[in-house]
C-alpha cells in the first residue's frame, strides 16, 4: 500500500465510493441526505484510521530505535558453562 499523499487520495476515493455503492446495495442509503450522512461518516473514519494507522507506525519506529540502541549499549554476556568436562 502506498504511503504518498497521491495514494492516500486515491485510497479515499476508492475507500468513499465502494461504501457508498455497497450501501446503495444494501438499501441504507436510498436518499440524498442519507448519502451525504454516510459520506461524512466514511470521511471521518477513513481520516481516523489512518491517523491510528500513522501513529502505530511511529511508535512501532520508536520501539525498534530503543531495541536497536539497547542492543548497542549492551555488554557482551559472558559465558558460563559450569558443567564437568568429560574424558
Amino acid at each position: 500500500m502506498g504511503d504518498g499523499i497521491i495514494a492516500k487520495f486515491i485510497y479515499f476515493w476508492i475507500f468513499l465510493i465502494g461504501g457508498l455503492f455497497m450501501a446503495r446495495i444494501l438499501g441504507i442509503a436510498d436518499t440524498a441526505s442519507n448519502m451525504a450522512v454516510l459520506s461524512i461518516s466514511m470521511a471521518f473514519i477513513y481520516v481516523g484510521w489512518n491517523l491510528l494507522r500513522a501513529k502505530g507506525k511511529k511508535k512501532a519506529a520508536q520501539r525498534e530505535a530503543e531495541k536497536q540502541a539497547a542492543m548497542k549499549n549492551s555488554r557482551p554476556k559472558p559465558n558460563h558453562n559450569h558443567k564437568k568436562k568429560k574424558r
